[in-house]
């Protein structure tokens, strides 16, 4: 026999310790996935959530935001023709004078109907000032004839009930003493 090493012994050697190193990098990337798992999402690599520099970073996003867009409106003025521009700022013009005309409608209708309120207007909707004002005044009467059935149907007062019927009168005041009740009873 000879001393020499097996060739097939030495590979099963190799894979079986790159079988063990590929286990534990799995393993150590898992626990450090685990960690950040774990971690909570407003708190990165230990600093502590900071309201204040938070804030501040919203505020950034939002300047960052208008000046983005005022960029895609200039490279888009760049691509479009002048009739394409002017067709594009009149239909913005004119959808900001529906919503100006809406929001007059709706104060018109509310300083001609003073029963209705702010949260009514969620139930008429938007529309033309026409079939806002119509809406509003729908809405108006409706509510004003519920207001007037309400009024004729007054819950009764027990204090003011004049002859109780059945079971025990609610305003009467009751004795804890039964046997002087018992003696007033009997007499």
């Amino acid at each position: 026999m000879t001393d020499e090493a097996d060739p097939v012994e030495g590979s099963a050697r190799q894979d079986a310790e790159q079988n063990q190193t590929q286990q534990t990098q799995q393993k150590s990337q898992q626990g450090e996935l685990e960690d950040a798992k774990q971690q909570a999402p407003w708190e990165r690599n230990g600093e502590p959530f900071d309201p204040e520099k938070a804030w501040h970073l919203i505020e950034n996003l939002r300047h960052e935001k208008e000046d983005l867009a005022q960029k895609n409106r200039a490279y888009e003025d760049e691509k479009l023709t002048a009739r394409q521009k002017a067709d594009r700022d009149l239909k913005e013009a004119q959808d900001r004078l529906a919503q100006v005309q809406a929001k007059a409608a709706w104060a018109e209708a509310r300083a001609k109907h003073p029963c209705l309120s702010e949260e009514d207007y969620d139930l008429i909707g938007a529309g033309t000032p026409e079939q806002i004002a119509d809406k509003a005044a729908k809405l108006a009467a409706r509510i004003e004839a519920q207001a007037a059935s309400d009024a004729g149907r007054k819950p009764t007062n027990p204090v003011l009930r004049a002859n109780p019927t059945g079971g025990n009168d609610p305003t009467a005041s009751k004795s804890k003493d039964w046997v002087r009740d018992a003696l007033e009873n009997n007499r």
